[in-house]
């Protein structure tokens, strides 16, 4: 429940950021990238670069995420692995020794 609380609030906030920028600048700009050159209003190019930025951010997360999770199934594994070992060495000490 309160991670679609906090999603509901993040897309919010995304939303209201985009209207607050895209209100109050109106002034076309010239940007240069490496290839060429184009004319943007001002508020339409800080949108796309805090996008672009937005979704950049996602995808740097996620792998990090994932390499997280890889990582913590294979501790599982190897746990559970180890614990079976301890129980078959008991039980044959325990059979040992009755």
């Amino acid at each position: 429940m309160f991670k679609y609380i906090f999603g509901f609030v993040i897309v919010l906030a995304i939303v209201l950021v985009a209207i607050t920028i895209g209100a109050n600048n109106d002034q076309v700009i010239t940007f240069n990238y490496m290839f060429a050159q184009s004319d943007f209003k001002l508020s339409t190019l800080v949108a796309i670069l805090f996008g672009f930025g937005l979704i950049l951010g996602w995808l740097i997360t996620g792998i990090f995420y994932l390499k997280i999770r890889l990582k913590n199934m294979a501790l599982t594994r190897q746990v559970k692995r180890l614990n079976q070992q301890v129980n078959e060495m008991t039980t044959s000490l325990n059979n040992k020794a009755a």
